[in-house]
């Protein structure tokens, strides 16, 4: 199987499943498709994700809550095979000091860059909207956490949405955090259809027993936790890289590791709260629904055996 790697935290079950060597446990080969170290994912995730399936570059990806609805809204050759939740998982927005942002409520109008038509752009939108008329709230593509803290060292964007660790690190260049999301906190697991049910039940076994591993000891997971991170830093120019690494060293001991639970099916409720609200703000590129998109034979047979 050919599978995304978006880093952490997002891939960080598959990351720790190929490094435990669960997949070769199950006979299963499994590479990782990673944009290039110089580029960055383009905004329109919709056509970028359906033609790297459909020019079978990739088998399988994790995606957020809202980006799994909207990704396979007219797609027939994906659909969502099972779901986690994150021990932590919140989008702060980090802004460039001096500009007299001090709050959610200083936003407005301003751009905030987020990867588009991912979890960044749909709970930057959902979130603020509790505090700014949903006409003031911007936001701009950026792409990766690791190309949007890029733009901020750059001073191409005066905000940007970030994650953790990468939140971590942007206070440390003295970035200042101006907010912090409280929205879902679902992942879901988006693979080819036409993937045979045993192998598709063989990765998702892989999957779920990692999550075990790591709720059982997340911290025997840290040294691969900040290996991963340092690796998206990796098309930084050297200097930026260098000094990025010591903060890195410095922060690595207590640098929270994002880990994800048990495999579940994709929950309905959220589903249907979620796509409600994506109608709502014209953000979906078809109806939707659960029954079309979600298939829970695979995750089934791994919760029988």
């Amino acid at each position: 199987m050919k599978v995304k790697n978006s880093y952490i935290p997002w891939s960080f079950l598959d990351i720790v499943a190929k490094e435990e060597g669960l997949f070769r446990k199950r006979d299963l080969e499994v590479d990782f498709f990673a944009v290039g170290r110089t580029e960055a994912e383009p905004e329109d995730k919709v056509e970028w994700y359906g033609n790297l399936v459909k020019g079978g570059e990739l088998d399988a990806y994790s995606v957020c809550a809202w980006g799994a609805i909207d990704r396979l809204a007219e797609k027939e050759r994906e659909k969502i095979v099972a779901a986690t939740t994150s021990s932590g998982y919140a989008f702060s927005i980090l802004v460039q000091p001096g500009l007299g942002i001090k709050t959610a409520a200083d936003l407005a109008d301003i751009p905030i860059a987020v990867n588009m038509k991912t979890g960044s752009h749909y709970c930057i939108l959902s979130d603020l909207e509790r505090t700014l008329p949903y006409s003031k709230i911007k936001v701009v593509h950026g792409a990766e956490p690791h190309n949007r803290l890029k733009g901020l060292l750059e001073g191409r964007f005066q905000a940007v949405a970030l994650i953790s660790p990468y939140t971590e690190l942007a206070v440390q260049l003295g970035f200042v955090k101006v907010a912090e999301t409280k929205t879902v906190d679902v992942l879901a697991f988006v693979a080819r259809d036409d993937i045979p049910m045993e192998v598709l039940t063989r990765y998702l076994a892989a999957l779920d027993e990692a999550a075990k591993m790591m709720k059982a000891n997340r911290e025997r997971f840290r040294g691969l936790y900040i290996r991963t991170l340092r690796e998206t830093f990796q098309g930084f120019p050297d200097e930026w890289r260098a000094r990025i690494n010591k903060l890195i060293d410095k922060v690595a001991p207590s640098i929270p590791i994002t880990t994800w639970g048990e495999l579940t099916d994709y929950p309905r409720e959220s589903f249907n709260s979620l796509s409600t609200w994506m109608s709502k703000h014209n953000l979906l590129e078809a109806n939707v629904t659960y029954e079309r998109m979600v298939m829970n034979q695979p995750l089934e047979r791994v919760q029988s055996s």
